[in-house]
Formats: C-alpha cells, sequence, structure tokens
C-alpha cells in the first residue's frame, strides 16, 4: 500500500471571507511536501493545518494523507 500527500490552499482576506481552494498539489513523500511548505513560507497552525500571512491575504493549507491500495 502506498501513501501520497494531498495538500488543498484556501485564500482569505479577513475572517468571514474565503475564496475555495486556490491551488491543489500531490506529493508523493512526506519530505516533498515539507520542503514545498518550508520554501512558500508556512508556519504550522494545528495538526496538519498550515499558515502563510502575506499583506493583506492569508493562506491555510490543509493537508491530508491517502492510502492507496
Amino acid at each position: 500500500m502506498s501513501k501520497i500527500y494531498w495538500v488543498s490552499i484556501a485564500k482569505r482576506t479577513d475572517e468571514f471571507e474565503v475564496e475555495q481552494n486556490v491551488i491543489e498539489k500531490i506529493f508523493a513523500k512526506k519530505s516533498e511536501l515539507k520542503d514545498f511548505l518550508e520554501q512558500e513560507g508556512y508556519c504550522k497552525a494545528a495538526r496538519n493545518q498550515y499558515i502563510k500571512i502575506d499583506d493583506k491575504l492569508i493562506y491555510e493549507a490543509a493537508v491530508e494523507k491517502v492510502k492507496m491500495k
């Protein structure tokens, strides 16, 4: 059984306004996922959730581990 890591990134301008899934990416290895998040400037917010804050935007990345047969 193999695993992939699926990342869904949403863009938010304030507490109430959220745009759905700006970016979706798939990674074969956890190390690739961590490298991507680190290079893009994301910080860990909670389990399987990361955030990045730019001038007036907040990006929220949700990570899911998918097991495939």
